[in-house]
């Protein structure tokens, strides 16, 4: 199998993207090549030779490749042939390469967490777009003779939210492209990769990973090789995404991972958005039902009741939230972790106004 990632801001991400899948294949006994292409000027990542050792690295820019044993594609030609699974980090350009359309069995664009990595990407994905106006729609029908060129999948990288936070960047993402042009040339992975903790990040610099990093690659590389089987399908969402793997329709794939700093730091801007405007209209449209709701006061308010559409507790399933941090009492409560909708009360709820 050959995957191709690229990123369109520094690449940091799609460097972090190739090594916890590289990582995946290799807990999974499968030997796999890194091939890592920098383009002229930039800097390598220089990763320690103390991966496993069924994971080969090779880096270089593309003056320097040729030395270490051939020209970028040859290498994966020769990897290929010995059995090994590839994974590439090259520029996005490289997508356009014939060869690579070719080998690779999905081609995924990595985006960082923050807005202007959004635009930044929607831009490099429209000027690319733009380059290819004369020849075949990419991820639509080929014209007459000429053959269909496969969509670029998307992975919003940064993000500790699970399968909520992948929605968010595909929504995000979805505005920023439009209707038509780039947008229809692209696909979205539905899981979404952590930001690394520190000590995560340190240990893959270091060549000793932790099993964080391996983890969050194996969840990664499934979502890969699900989307692969169909890399021109309309959308890959995260309950076809759970049937492909074999998981109940209600059974969390991609859960909420955010440390207390990151929980804190989206408290605050929610309830910042809150006091300004109250909630997001389509925010709200895509949060996790609580039917059969009440508050329960302690030494903070949390909600009891049943939830559904939550990314790591089962739908149907009787729970408790987080704290409550801000509620109209009727149809929605902002908590430490989440915006709720609140659907039917176990009984008439007394709260009004924002609390």
């Amino acid at each position: 199998m050959i995957i191709a990632f690229s990123g369109a801001d520094g690449r940091s991400a799609a460097a972090h993207a190739t090594y916890s899948v590289g990582l995946a294949l290799t807990a999974a006994g499968r030997p796999a090549t890194l091939l890592r292409i920098a383009e002229r000027g930039h800097g390598l990542a220089r990763i320690p030779e103390t991966m496993p050792e069924a994971l080969r690295l090779v880096e270089g820019g593309p003056d320097d490749l040729p030395a270490r044993g051939g020209d970028p594609m040859g290498l994966v030609a020769q990897a290929d042939a010995e059995g090994r699974d590839v994974i590439l980090d090259v520029p996005l350009a490289w997508f356009d390469r014939h060869e690579l359309r070719e080998a690779a069995a999905l081609s995924v664009v990595v985006v960082g967490p923050a807005p202007m990595d959004e635009r930044i990407a929607a831009s490099a994905l429209e000027r690319r777009r733009a380059r290819s106006a004369d020849g075949p729609a990419a991820g639509g029908a080929p014209g007459a003779g000429m053959p269909r060129t496969p969509p670029v999948w998307l992975l919003g990288a940064g993000r500790s939210g699970g399968g909520p936070d992948a929605a968010r960047f595909e929504r995000a993402m979805r505005a920023l492209l439009g209707h038509g042009g780039a947008a229809g040339a692209c696909r979205f992975l539905p899981v979404a990769l952590p930001e690394p903790t520190r000590s995560e990040a340190r240990a893959v610099a270091a060549g000793y990973p932790l099993a964080g990093t391996v983890r969050h690659g194996i969840l990664l590389l499934a979502a890969i090789e699900v989307a692969a089987q169909d890399p021109y399908v309309e959308g890959l969402d995260g309950e076809r995404f759970g049937q492909a793997l074999g998981l109940g329709p209600d059974m969390p794939v991609s859960p909420d991972e955010r440390r207390l700093s990151e929980r804190l730091r989206d408290l605050a801007d929610g309830l910042e958005a809150l006091e300004r405007e109250g909630p997001d209209p389509e925010e709200l449209a895509n949060a996790p039902l609580m039917e059969s709701w009440s508050f329960r006061t302690g030494r903070t308010p949390v909600i009891a009741g049943i939830s559904f559409g939550h990314p790591t507790v089962a739908s149907g399933r009787p729970t408790f939230s987080s704290d409550v941090f801000a509620t109209d009492g009727r149809t929605w409560a902002q908590t430490l972790s989440r915006l709720w909708r609140l659907g039917t009360p176990a009984e008439a709820a007394g709260a009004t106004g924002l609390q």
